[in-house]
């Protein structure tokens, strides 16, 4: 049944800097670590562009998730310091530089090489030409490749996490929610070095739809006291020199069996937004059924609607990854492109992250959780606009999400209504109420928890950087002083399982998989291999578990290329596009996993449960029936390690390079 309630127009206090409480705190607050909340265009960020302004002229380490946020807060950034605040163009440029595998391309052009010590010199600093702050803009994958570089360079100091921490005076951490508990190590050692007292830098979370990160952060050491929660204050109604973060919005709940059915019916709207000059976006659940309807989109808003094809940006990791400009569709693409420059944006959840759109009308799926609903109803009539978001809804998403049944059943009770954005901030974060229970009576508004795993992985994580030739002398001293309480238990187990390297089955295999099970916490991602596919003289990049599950190119032969890197060539007359599978067809895809008793391998599942199905199939095998008796205790260290880290070794866990994050 179709529905539609008001989300009210809401702002925030503005003082006579033009900050907002949480924007001041985040700049003056004493406390070195810092998680803080508001609402998605709330301008989180921008507290940090401020800081490096006079009179603070900071330094800023600014962590995002994917490159193309990077990219969109560099380029606004760029913009607002030469507009509004009289930079020139040239000061900008070099006092703003992004961390990530496209600027590492750019700077190959260049003739930049090393791009690793290039790196490590532009901590201390990015420009002496230029006065005024500095703020680097990193991908995760990089910075922790720094720190845990396999080698050191010529010529250079070891810099290591003190160094980092003395050189920025803010590090900090976007879009927290959507750090893994495997990748949660290089958060938590910035955090806990900070906490000590001991370095310049202080380090902030930052997210619209917070997880619960303190707990984790005190179990890992992190005294309480160090620690400050800080969110923004919501004017609801705004005063009249509040800043308006959202203006009315419509929020409607249609019965539609595709989202290209939803802008069938809606495209008078679709045509009016953009005649007016305005921006129109569409969300989709699952990358595979964009790709899908891409034939369907294109009759509807080419030959239908008139639209020109070069004004349709299609976001999306496939789309994002393809070397030249256009991909099989006659839509634009490329991950270099500002999403602003084009009327209509056809993307998937990778646009949740913080891109800041000019859309009034959002015609969306609703994503898998409460925290991906209302991070993409964010996305719409930003600032004082009033905007339209249209939900798409049918018996499969409501029987399959029981947040979103209950969400719907709440939007039918308030038909009509206008509503608090604290309202539907409520509904969403409802079950979360259910299930843990807020400290002190306070109402919680975090959309998770952070699995304990985090504090095992983090300690993996300090373990590595523990061992790493930058830590030597005084300050191995100081990070093992400052080491979280499990770091010692994971070092008793994997000595246990080391221990098995004295038996003759297992000299070889026991240490090789302690080896590669401790260079598991250098993946922040688990984002799987991935695979080049070479599609008439185009270049794609997908995940290895997408290719299997969602196209019939399975049992085609994968081959290495000179440049080491997974290939796959299509026919000249084929695109990806035509190797897509039914829906109801995907395969489930499996990994080649290995074992300390054995260098055989089996092969699982690559479902969530896999630490499990591990431990079975480990359990019953006939080395561990021979090694039990003698070696009870490296045995059950073995299960422990995956229990309680998540990680699995497998038959691709070779050393990460400062590439990884080219999918993401």
């Amino acid at each position: 049944m179709n529905s539609t309630l008001s989300i009210r127009r809401h702002g925030t206090l503005s003082a006579s800097d033009g900050l907002s409480p949480l924007q001041q705190q985040l700049l003056s607050h004493p406390a070195p670590v810092r998680i803080a909340s508001a609402p998605t265009g709330a301008g989180k960020s921008y507290a940090f562009q401020r800081a490096m302004l006079p009179p603070e002229e900071g330094r800023i380490l600014f962590m995002v998730p994917t490159r193309r946020l990077a990219q969109n807060l560099a380029r606004s950034l760029i913009e607002d310091l030469t507009q509004r605040h009289g930079w020139s163009p040239a000061a900008a440029e070099a006092k703003v530089q992004i961390w990530s595998s496209d600027s590492r391309e750019v700077l190959r052009q260049q003739g930049v090489q090393p791009i690793g010590p290039y790196r490590i010199r532009q901590i201390a600093s990015l420009s002496l030409a230029f006065s005024g702050g500095e703020m680097i803009i990193a991908i995760p994958e990089v910075l922790s490749y720094l720190l845990l570089r396999p080698y050191p360079n010529t010529g250079q100091s070891a810099e290591g996490s003190f160094h980092l921490l003395n050189s920025f005076s803010h590090i900090v951490f976007d879009e927290f929610h959507t750090i893994e508990a495997r990748g949660f190590g290089l958060a938590a050692l910035l955090a806990r070095i900070a906490a000590s007292g001991e370095v310049r830098a202080k380090v902030s979370f930052l997210s619209a739809t917070p997880v619960a990160i303190r707990p984790v952060l005190e179990q890992l050491g992190l005294p309480p006291e160090q620690i400050v929660e800080l969110d923004e204050e919501i004017s609801d109604p705004p005063a009249a020199t509040d800043r308006i973060i959202h203006g009315n919005v419509a929020l409607e709940f249609s019965e539609a069996a595709t989202l290209h059915e939803l802008l069938t019916a809606n495209r008078e709207a679709i045509r009016y937004e953009i005649e007016q000059g305005r921006q129109v976006v569409c969300i989709y659940n699952a990358l595979f059924e964009l790709q899908r309807q891409i034939p369907q989109l294109q009759r509807l808003l080419i030959d239908d609607l008139g639209l020109d094809p070069n004004r349709v940006l299609l976001i999306n990791s496939i789309d994002d990854s393809r070397s030249g400009e256009r991909s099989d569709t006659l839509f634009r693409t490329g991950r270099q492109k500002n999403p602003g420059d084009f009327d209509l944006l056809l993307a998937t959840a990778s646009v949740e992250m913080g891109v800041t759109f000019n859309a009034d009308l959002l015609l969306m799926e609703p994503g898998f959780s409460p925290l991906n609903f209302l991070q993409r109803y964010g996305r719409a009539a930003r600032r004082d606009h009033p905007g339209r978001v249209i939900v798409r809804i049918d018996k499969t998403l409501l029987d399959r999400h029981g947040w979103l049944r209950q969400l719907h059943h709440w939007a039918l009770e308030h038909q009509g209504e206008a509503l608090g954005i604290d309202q539907l901030t409520a509904r969403l974060t409802a079950p979360l109420q259910q299930r843990f229970e807020p400290p002190s009576g306070r109402r919680s508004s975090h959309f998770g928890k952070l699995s304990n795993r985090a504090c095992y992985t983090s300690a993996l994580y300090w373990h590595l950087l523990l061992n790493h030739f930058s830590s030597k002398g005084e300050r191995h001293r100081r990070l093992r002083s400052l080491a979280p309480p499990q770091l010692w238990q994971l070092r008793h187990l994997l000595n246990a399982v080391r221990s098995l390297s004295q038996h003759p089955l297992c000299q070889t295999t026991a240490p090789a998989w302690c080896d590669a099970f401790e260079r598991e916490a250098m993946t922040l991602r688990n984002i799987g291999r991935r695979v080049r596919i070479r599609e008439q003289r185009k270049v794609v990049w997908v995940s290895e578990v997408w290719l299997y599950r969602y196209t019939d190119l399975a049992a085609c032969p994968l081959v290495i290329a000179e440049d080491g890197e997974v290939e796959l060539q299509l026919p000249d007359d084929e695109n990806l596009s035509d190797h897509l599978l039914d829906k109801g067809r995907p395969l489930q895809p499996t990994l080649n996993v290995l074992f300390p008793t054995t260098s055989s391998l089996a092969r699982l599942p690559d479902a969530p449960d896999l630490p499990e199905a591990w431990c079975r199939e480990f359990k019953k095998s006939d080395e561990v029936f021979i090694l039990q008796e003698t070696y009870p205790e490296a045995i059950e260290a073995a299960q422990q390690l995956v229990r309680y880290t998540g990680f699995v070794v497998t038959d691709n866990c070779d050393l990460p390079d400062s590439n990884a994050n080219m999918v993401v």
